[in-house]
């Protein structure tokens, strides 16, 4: 079988080779990190040849540069999406950051109760010390722009009244993006997703607790 040629695309409905190429780098950088991906393991998986991944991209490390940063924008994409929803109640956000997170857990582990890496973010974090700086800086990057959208969200529930007047709007928006922050390597730790989402209920009721308007009484958290 002949191997496809440099800049070649892949049959018609597929991705581009470029794509394709980038596509399979993620995953094996999610599943295997930085230092157990390789340019031959990328090329045995779409049957081409080394040189194929040198002629798009040059060199690993612009190959993984490339490959954060697109991650890295789809995700900030998805979570402002979320966050930013007007049309959502703070609680709702949660739950629909855990659905998210659920679809990419399910893509890297069977079932539910499975430890295995799923979010690139969270794996590469755990490499910093073999990254250039322009993949630092995109992961990075993640942690300002999801903090943000997450200001957004607690600044729009306190002004629709899901939250007293009084309410800590930047402490609670700093301990949620460090829940979100955290929640790859959470799941990792405890070895299944439904920890994770224990979690999340858990502080929900708290929040909702402490500054929920108490005429609102339990509905508020359905």
């Amino acid at each position: 079988m002949a191997r496809k040629s440099d800049g070649e695309n892949s049959a018609a409905g597929r991705l581009p080779m470029r794509d394709s190429i980038k596509k399979v780098a993620t995953e094996l950088l999610i599943r295997h990190g930085f230092h157990g991906t390789s340019f031959r393991h990328i090329a045995e998986r779409l049957d081409i040849t080394t040189t194929n991944i040198h002629y798009h991209f040059g060199n690993k490390e612009k190959l993984v540069e490339e490959v954060v940063r697109d991650y890295v924008t789809s995700t900030c994409v998805k979570h402002k999406e979320i966050w930013e929803n007007p049309d959502r109640s703070l609680i709702e956000k949660l739950r629909d950051v855990a659905a998210f997170n659920r679809t990419r857990y399910k893509a890297f582990n069977r079932g539910r109760k499975s430890g295995q890496p799923w979010s690139l973010i969270g794996r590469l974090r755990l490499e910093g010390e073999v990254l250039s700086p322009g993949t630092r800086e995109s992961l990075a990057s993640f942690t300002d722009n999801v903090h943000a959208a997450i200001r957004v969200a607690v600044r729009i529930a306190h002004d629709k009244g899901e939250l007293v007047a009084d309410a800590p709007v930047d402490d609670l928006a700093f301990l949620l993006v460090n829940i979100v922050n955290s929640s790859s390597v959470f799941t990792q730790d405890a070895g299944n997703f439904e920890r994770l989402e224990q979690f999340f209920e858990a502080f929900s009721r708290v929040m909702l607790s402490a500054y929920a308007p108490k005429h609102a009484g339990p509905a508020a958290a359905e």
